[in-house]
C-alpha cells in the first residue's frame, strides 16, 4: 500500500522547471530594414524600456493603418496630373504670347492642382 501511495504523491508531485507560457510565440515575420529604422526601432524599444520585437508587437497592435489610394482614385489623381501638364503647356503659351492675366490665373491654378497632388500622394495622411 505504501508503494501506490508513494506512486501517487510522485505523479501529483510538480516535476519542476519552468512553468508553461499562456501564449506560445512560434510565428516568425522576417523584415528587412535599413540602418536607420533599426536604429530608431531600437532607440524608441530603449526608451520605453522593452526589447525591440516587444516595441514591434505593441506598436503593431496599436498602429492606424491608412488606405492607399484606390483604382478610382488614383485614376482621379493621374487625371488631374494630366491637367496639371496641360495647364503647365497653356501657362507657357499665355507667357510667350503675353497675356498676363491669363498667366497669373493659370500660374494660381496650376499652383491649386499641384497642392492638391501633394495632399494626395501623401504618406503621412
Amino acid at each position: 500500500m505504501k508503494e501506490v501511495e508513494s506512486m501517487e504523491q510522485k505523479s501529483h508531485k510538480s516535476r519542476g522547471g519552468r512553468p508553461p507560457k499562456k501564449v506560445k510565440r512560434n510565428a516568425q515575420l522576417m523584415v528587412r530594414l535599413s540602418e536607420t529604422e533599426r536604429f530608431l526601432i531600437e532607440s524608441k524599444a530603449r526608451e520605453a524600456g522593452l526589447r525591440p520585437s516587444t516595441w514591434l508587437r505593441q506598436a503593431a497592435r496599436k498602429a492606424r493603418v491608412v488606405a492607399r489610394l484606390s483604382a478610382e482614385e488614383a485614376g482621379f489623381v493621374r487625371m488631374l496630373a494630366g491637367l496639371a501638364n496641360n495647364l503647365n503647356q497653356l501657362l507657357r503659351f499665355t507667357n510667350m504670347q503675353g497675356l498676363l492675366y491669363e498667366t497669373r490665373k493659370a500660374a494660381q491654378l496650376l499652383s491649386d492642382i499641384d497642392h492638391l497632388l501633394k495632399r494626395l500622394t501623401n504618406d503621412d495622411r
